[in-house]
């Protein structure tokens, strides 16, 4: 049996799941530190697909007030991972069913 490189794998894996961009799933990791303590209590990132980031908030408040830190949002993860990694961030309202 030949052995597979983990790296072939897992970018077949990733490409089969829309992410193009190994650094794009840097973003589950480092969410709490570009959030903010307070910010990553009420939200989270879920989805990643043809580059937009989705993120899940849990209160209306937040998801208004996430709409004006959009940009906020973004320089930090250009600083943070990595330059226009996304092409957008959108933001939604969490289920409650």
């Amino acid at each position: 049996m030949a052995f597979v490189p983990l790296k072939s794998t897992l970018g077949r894996i990733l490409r089969n799941h829309n992410i193009r961009d190994l650094e794009e799933i840097k973003i589950f990791s480092a969410w709490n530190d570009i959030a903010g303590e307070r910010m990553a209590a009420h939200t989270r990132p879920t989805n990643i697909s043809n580059r937009i980031l989705y993120v899940e908030v849990d209160d209306p408040l937040w998801l208004s007030q996430l709409k004006y830190m959009k940009q906020e949002i973004v320089d930090k993860i250009n600083i943070r991972i990595k330059t226009d990694l996304f092409k957008d961030v959108r933001f939604f309202l969490k289920s409650t069913s």
